[in-house]
């Protein structure tokens, strides 16, 4: 990822946490009307993965706003199955939610956030 142009620290779940965007994204973010929603996904399967999606909703979660075209939020999911067959069948295993107290603690350090070739890319670190 180029180095970062801009940052700003938001809160998620009671943490400082440091976005920081390359000047190609800022000028995506600025061509656009609407703002663009990025999950954070942590998601709990046969191993843990980190994941970044850029939507163009919230899907009804609570968002933090890091600017007006630019919102995040951090969603803890679980795999409900953990077999090939059903892997294969679906890209990835069926999942649901995680609400628990210690994960209401837990946050990412730092969103990183570039837009290379009319794709959005993003990462995080714990």
């Amino acid at each position: 990822m180029a180095h970062p142009k801009e940052g700003k620290t938001v809160v998620i779940n009671g943490h400082n946490v440091l976005v920081e965007w390359t000047r190609a994204a800022a000028a995506a973010l600025s061509r656009r009307e609407t703002p663009i929603y990025v999950e954070l996904e942590l998601y709990f399967s046969c191993l843990v993965k980190k994941f970044v999606h850029f939507r163009e909703d919230s899907r009804g979660r609570d968002t933090v706003p890091v600017g007006d075209k630019l919102r995040l939020y951090f969603r803890p999911v679980t795999s409900t199955a953990c077999t090939f067959e059903v892997a294969e069948r679906l890209g990835r295993q069926p999942e649901m939610e995680i609400d628990s107290e210690a994960l209401r603690h837990v946050a990412p350090k730092y969103v990183l956030i570039d837009h290379v070739a009319g794709t959005w890319r993003g990462s995080y670190g714990l």
